[in-house]
């Protein structure tokens, strides 16, 4: 009887490895175009880069002019666009949809909570990246996102899946934090002190110029 149960464990075992080796092979394989097409959205970002940091200034630009924006007293914020990948939320939104489509990407959609996991902490992730570009605080949430990400697949329980289930929300999680912290070093650095005015000079009411 436990010769027949240790055998038993063993055969499942083994198909598990059949099972995420053909896994894997069905994802590159088979949706070779899927796969060109992320390769497609990668490359144009990297190309796209300089037009997409000057979007991101510009928007900043507008809600600092009609004042949806408050760097508070004594400060400022420099709305010009910064150096090479000094704006990371088009980044961030990529990674936000990358996790949204991971259940189906990675083929563990039939997983108890997988969908309901990956879904809201995409969406979350990707609504924050595109609201921090003026408010780059919410970028906090996004370091705690990627801390829930690098943990989410065991403590949901579809990491233990066939294929690089864990693995690539793993990744994804890291990418948000490290994309959110560079994210709010750089709206740290758009901070300066606020342009003094004159001082000392104290206006006289009209009775005192008149005489």
């Amino acid at each position: 009887m436990k010769h027949s149960v240790i055998a038993a464990q063993d055969r499942r075992r083994v198909r598990r490895n059949v099972g995420a080796a053909a896994i894997l092979s069905a994802v590159l394989a088979e949706t070779v175009w899927f796969w060109i097409l992320v390769a497609i959205v990668a490359v144009a970002s990297v190309a796209g880069e300089p037009r997409w940091r000057r979007f991101g200034a510009g928007f900043r630009a507008r809600a600092l002019r009609r004042r949806l924006v408050d760097p508070g007293p004594g400060a400022g914020i420099d709305p010009a666009a910064g150096g090479p990948w000094s704006e990371v939320w088009l980044l961030g939104v990529l990674a936000g949809v990358w996790v949204c489509l991971s259940p189906w990407i990675w083929g563990y959609d039939d997983v108890d909570g997988a969908i309901a996991t990956d879904v809201v902490t995409g969406a979350a992730i990707a609504t924050v990246s595109l609201a921090a570009v003026v408010f780059p605080a919410l970028l906090a949430l996004n370091v705690l996102a990627g801390l829930w990400l690098t943990t989410a697949p065991w403590l949901v329980g579809y990491g233990s899946e066939d294929g690089p289930v864990g693995l690539s929300d793993t990744a994804a999680g890291i990418a948000t934090c490290v994309l959110a912290l560079r994210g709010l070093t750089q709206a740290s650095r758009r901070l300066r002190a606020a342009t003094p005015g004159p001082v000392g000079r104290i206006p006289r009411r009209q009775a005192d110029q008149d005489l």
